[in-house]
């Protein structure tokens, strides 16, 4: 298809600008969360202009800083965006992964772990936004139940190729149906374009777990112990799925079909549990006054407390501040 030219992302919607910085960082942190705008070269300004529109857990971005800039960005907490350049070229660093984005690729920054950008002048960008438990849905759907347990979207979305057009071409029937007025597009029709959208952007990004690989029961049993003595050392450090299938030395796919199989849990589900028992276990032994509920989800490996108290509450029926005072 041709490409998309930023004039045309929500056309007639209000348009955001600012020269400053500060208003710029303010501005794009109540979209996206905290982060760090730092323009690059002599002038210390940027020309931004932003569109967004957001509607049933899903949203499109249009975004142009105007002039080179470095964004600092804490972790994405529980929504996913796909960052599509309109022109020039960008840059994704998460550790030491680089991704080079462009009109041709995407960039999709990780969940629960801190990144870095660049962005050319003259990179404005399309960016899709998509709630966690939106997309987890949809994948439960397409793949069958529990498929949007252990979402992991790489870092990148090759637009070129069959699947990629198929997601751009169902960004912008949603866009345009976005771009009017609420009252214009029906319920039933933003669902149906949105469903749409989101199934391509599976079908460009992930694959349906399949049944356990066929390796023989020690081979997998083999594999599950070394993931459970590897959540039992390491579950409080900073770790993702894919960084435990990296140490594991195998697939992400292979972990969690195997993990599956053998323990009827997903890994993330099964690091989820062992950092919210270790919490417990710190709740409960601590003195009371010497430690706060902030700095124990910390050491148990929760790097957002929000999230932390809820998922604790649901699994102990308590808050962790009950448990702390006991």
């Amino acid at each position: 298809m041709s490409r998309i030219l930023a004039r045309d992302v929500l056309k007639g919607r209000p348009t955001v600008t600012t020269s400053d910085v500060g208003n710029a960082q303010e501005t794009i942190a109540e979209l996206f969360g905290d982060h760090r705008i730092s323009p690059i070269g002599f002038h210390q300004s940027v020309d931004m202009k932003l569109r967004s529109v957001r509607r049933g857990g899903v949203g499109i971005e249009f975004l142009d800083y105007g002039t080179e800039v470095q964004i600092d960005a804490q972790a994405l907490d529980d929504f996913f965006l796909v960052q599509i350049p309109l022109g020039g070229r960008a840059r994704l660093q998460v550790r030491s992964s680089i991704v080079e984005s462009s009109p041709a690729l995407a960039t999709i920054p990780p969940l629960e772990r801190p990144f870095t950008m660049t962005w050319d002048r003259g990179a404005p960008h399309l960016i899709v936004y998509v709630q966690h438990q939106t997309l987890a849905d949809v994948a439960d759907r397409l793949f069958g139940q529990d498929s949007g347990t252990d979402l992991d979207l790489g870092l990148s979305m090759d637009l070129k190729g069959i699947q990629g057009r198929a997601f751009l071409r169902a960004v912008v029937e949603l866009q345009d149906a976005m771009a009017a007025e609420h009252a214009e597009v029906p319920d039933h029709l933003h669902r149906l374009l949105a469903e749409t959208m989101l199934s391509r952007l599976l079908m460009a990004t992930i694959k349906p777990l399949g049944p356990a690989p066929g390796g023989n029961a020690d081979d997998r049993g083999r594999l599950t112990r070394r993931f459970n003595a590897l959540l039992e050392r390491h579950s409080a450090e900073e770790l993702s799925v894919s960084d435990i299938a990296f140490s594991l030395g195998v697939s992400i796919r292979t972990l969690q079909a195997v993990v599956r199989s053998e323990l009827g849990e997903t890994p993330s589900e099964l690091l989820r549990r062992t950092r919210l028992t270790r919490a417990r276990e710190l709740l409960l032994a601590a003195e009371p006054g010497s430690e706060s509920v902030t700095s124990i989800a910390i050491e148990a490996g929760f790097s957002h407390l929000s999230r932390f108290s809820s998922a604790y509450l649901r699994a102990f029926g308590e808050l962790p501040s009950e448990s702390l005072h006991r």
